[in-house]
């Protein structure tokens, strides 16, 4: 009978200590490992680069007569975009200049005649959709050029306004700093130019590809 007892003593005394241990042993449900976000690009903000490309232009002047000519192209742009979503939009300038000939007959006294192309610009609206880290855009705005024209051993000068569009792709190279391919066709006006005693009428057209690459701040 005493034995018993102390048995039964001893098994009260005993569980808390079962219990206890039996809620330690629940095994807690691990804590899921926090993932961070993907890093998504931003197109929004202020930005500048430069560019080279190749240019196509067709020169047309009165009488119906028209010569072609091509050369390379350089220059600088700037803008500021805003972003809402996917899309894009914002406003953007270049400058820059031309090497182009082009070279043909004019009409008139069957005298050679040649265009050279120098500088130029532009100011253009630009929407785009981006795409993580690309980004599909397209620009049209106001452009300005200069050309001189020669005929013989007398030239001169103009400067033309016409309009200007284009499309392209630009890709995030690092977090500051994006590359660009476009095309760009622009078509400017007719001037008349004093070529001694002949007054030819001209204007021209050119299709453009172009690469760049552009820092933003």
């Amino acid at each position: 009978m005493k034995v018993f007892r102390t048995l039964a003593l001893s098994a009260i005394v005993m569980l808390p200590t079962a219990q206890a241990f039996a809620a330690d042993a629940v095994v807690a449900e691990p804590t899921p490992a926090y993932a961070p976000e993907a890093s998504v690009y931003t197109w929004s903000g202020p930005y500048a680069g430069g560019f080279v490309g190749y240019n196509f232009a067709n020169v047309d002047q009165s009488g119906g007569a028209k010569f072609d000519g091509d050369g390379v192209v350089g220059g600088v742009y700037t803008g500021y975009t805003l972003q809402n979503g996917a899309l894009v939009y914002g406003a953007e300038a270049d400058l820059g200049a031309f090497d182009l000939s082009a070279g043909g007959f004019n009409v008139a006294t069957g005298v050679p005649i040649s265009a050279d192309s120098t500088a130029f610009g532009s100011l253009r609206a630009l929407v785009g959709v981006a795409w993580d880290p690309i980004m599909l855009f397209a620009t049209g705005g106001v452009a300005v050029a200069n050309k001189e024209l020669s005929l013989g051993n007398v030239s001169d000068d103009k400067t033309h306004v016409g309009y200007t569009l284009g499309a392209g792709v630009e890709a995030k190279v690092t977090d500051s700093v994006t590359s660009r391919v476009e095309y760009r066709y622009s078509d400017f006006e007719s001037k008349d130019y004093d070529l001694g005693n002949v007054t030819v009428s001209s204007g021209f057209d050119e299709h453009s590809i172009r690469a760049g690459l552009a820092l933003k701040f």
